[in-house]
């Protein structure tokens, strides 16, 4: 039944428009130098996040695991994570825990040497729901099972709440977070709706080391089970995934909230290099693709890495014409903000 679901997401996703109705990478603009006084062939793509040496300030965001067809996927995102020296994490590793046969469509990724890999279970199996919570000795399982070097708890509760059978219990995370922190490295992810400044402190506070923001502008999860819902003529929850279809905070505010805290991997809605470069002058210590990447994934590592490459090429322009010899220079690029995003980033 998981595997069915996890299919349904990755066809949903790749040929539906699961989009919030903004991206608000748009609002930014960065300063134009005539004479950037760079020269492009030295520029220095590395970055180092949470510890981790990178080549490319780049994390492939978790996107799948526990069906047949996602084993292709994360094997062909190992290959080009390897062959671009960037991170990547897994998709929710709940479905290894219930059924081990299924354990290699997360493992097939240590064929490849990936320089940061992440594992990853769900906010919500953290406490009890109508069933048991999972246990330290399941988070150790799919640590080892990738051979993390970090765990991304992924915060979905908007996605719990559009299904009338979702996950509703969110009483006790954050004293589960404090309690696991002191046996592994945790990332704090949301998956399509931002963290706040209030709830990233919490989460600094019980021992997270990094935060990816994942917030409005890219996929919502809201609008993959409305046409989850859709197909199953489920008027109740075509009703609420529209409802909150665009429910949450702009990724590149959530970003801006959470950046003086601790490591923040970028995500949600990013589309190219550009937007890379945005959320690295937004405060991001690396950005996380996702979508941008799944359907090339699914068709072929040459595919995807062309695409890789043209990130890679539009985030080294974007460089260039900011005038910045490496990544901590790009930091301090002159941004102009416009509306709505201005507003949101007031709102701190």
């Amino acid at each position: 039944m998981i595997g069915k679901r996890k299919e349904e997401h990755i066809r949903i996703a790749e040929n539906e428009d699961v989009s919030s109705f903004h991206n608000f990478w748009d609002d930014i603009s960065l300063m134009h130098e005539a004479d950037p006084e760079v020269n492009y062939d030295e520029i220095d793509t590395s970055v180092n996040f949470a510890g981790k040496n990178l080549k490319f300030p780049m994390i492939i965001s978790s996107m799948t695991g526990g069906a047949e067809i996602a084993k292709n996927i994360n094997r062909n995102l190992a290959i080009a994570a390897e062959r671009f020296g960037i991170g990547m994490g897994v998709g929710s590793m709940r479905a290894a825990i219930v059924d081990r046969s299924i354990e290699d469509t997360y493992s097939v990724i240590n064929e490849s040497r990936v320089p940061l890999k992440i594992a990853n279970i769900g906010a919500p199996q953290l406490v009890r729901q109508d069933k048991d919570a999972v246990s330290a000795k399941d988070i150790a399982y799919i640590y080892d099972l990738i051979k993390a070097d970090f765990l991304a708890v992924h915060f979905n509760f908007l996605q719990e709440m559009v299904q009338p059978e979702g996950d509703r219990n969110s009483k006790g995370v954050i004293d589960r977070i404090r309690e696991l922190s002191g046996s592994f490295n945790i990332i704090a992810k949301e998956t399509g709706s931002g963290f706040s400044r209030k709830t990233a402190e919490r989460l600094v506070d019980a021992g997270v080391k990094a935060i990816e923001v994942s917030g409005m502008s890219g996929t919502t999860f809201a609008a993959v089970e409305y046409y989850r819902a859709k197909k199953e003529n489920n008027l109740e929850k075509m009703r609420v995934g529209e409802t909150f279809w665009n429910w949450g905070i702009p990724s590149p505010a959530s970003v801006h909230y959470c950046s003086d805290l601790v490591p923040v991997i970028g995500s949600g809605g990013l589309r190219n290099g550009l937007d890379l470069a945005k959320a690295i002058v937004m405060g991001a210590t690396v950005g996380g693709f996702a979508r941008t990447l799944l359907k090339d994934a699914d068709t072929s590592p040459d595919q995807l890495m062309k695409n890789i490459e043209l990130i890679q090429r539009e985030f080294r322009v974007a460089m260039f014409l900011t005038g910045s010899k490496n990544v901590y220079e790009l930091k301090f690029t002159k941004k102009i903000i416009s509306e709505p995003l201005k507003d949101w980033l007031e709102a701190k």
